[in-house]
């Protein structure tokens, strides 16, 4: 059964065992972000030669094995609709833009875009300004987003990683409390894009430069 919602660490945070064989199993456990979870456990199967290898399976994965533990709570599990099968990852992009909510459409419209990156340059420059900054912040309770744009997440995390796009510190990129937005995704998303789906409160909230390299970015 699917989750009601990827955004809200179920009782328990996000727990998967991956068998083995022999006997043996490989377990996480993580009370952050769902997709970025999916990501290390399809990393791990692709490394180990073991099915299932891509973010996409690996959440869907993750989300069955929840509501076993739940014992299927409707409070958190919903049934599979009849006739229905997952979307795939385009359609899911066009169904998520009447659903998004803070940072999550800009990260769909990037994907829609082909997901071209800025210069791993820049990325980095990015990346270094977030990680000083006090609204780097871990965990779900700053990322407003449905379940379905968590999903098109995951799967861009997994792409993002094919690419390479890589950066120093980025284990502690979270999510930033002003736009909401996942950091290790939004740091190679061009500037332009990013300024489509940021309202002007949004804008104004950030901080000013060189402390923000949105503010910083804006004024070149």
């Amino acid at each position: 059964m699917p989750l009601r919602t990827l955004n809200t660490v179920p009782p328990g945070g996000w727990v998967y065992e991956q068998a083995l064989g022999d006997g043996r199993s490989k377990k996480w456990k993580s009370m952050n972000q769902v997709w970025a979870l999916a990501e290390e456990i399809a990393d791990f199967r692709k490394g180990n030669g073991l099915e299932r290898g891509s973010a996409k399976e690996a959440l869907h994965d993750i989300e069955a094995a929840t509501c076993l533990r739940l014992h299927d709570d409707p409070a958190w599990c919903q049934p599979v609709q009849k006739k229905t099968a997952r979307p795939a990852l385009a359609h899911q992009s066009r169904n998520a833009r009447a659903a998004v909510v803070g940072g999550g459409s800009v990260l769909v419209e990037w994907l829609g875009q082909g997901a071209k990156p800025v210069p791993i340059a820049i990325a980095q420059r990015r990346a270094d300004t977030c990680l000083a900054c006090e609204h780097n912040k871990e965990g779900h309770r700053f990322l407003r987003l449905t379940a379905e744009v968590a999903r098109v997440i995951a799967e861009q995390m997994q792409a993002k990683g094919a690419l390479k796009l890589r950066v120093v510190g980025e284990e502690g990129l979270h999510a930033c409390e002003v736009c909401l937005c996942p950091l290790p995704l939004k740091i190679h998303v061009p500037l332009a894009t990013i300024l489509k789906h940021t309202d002007d409160e949004t804008l104004a909230a950030f901080p000013p430069a060189p402390n923000c390299w949105i503010t910083t970015e804006r004024h070149l």
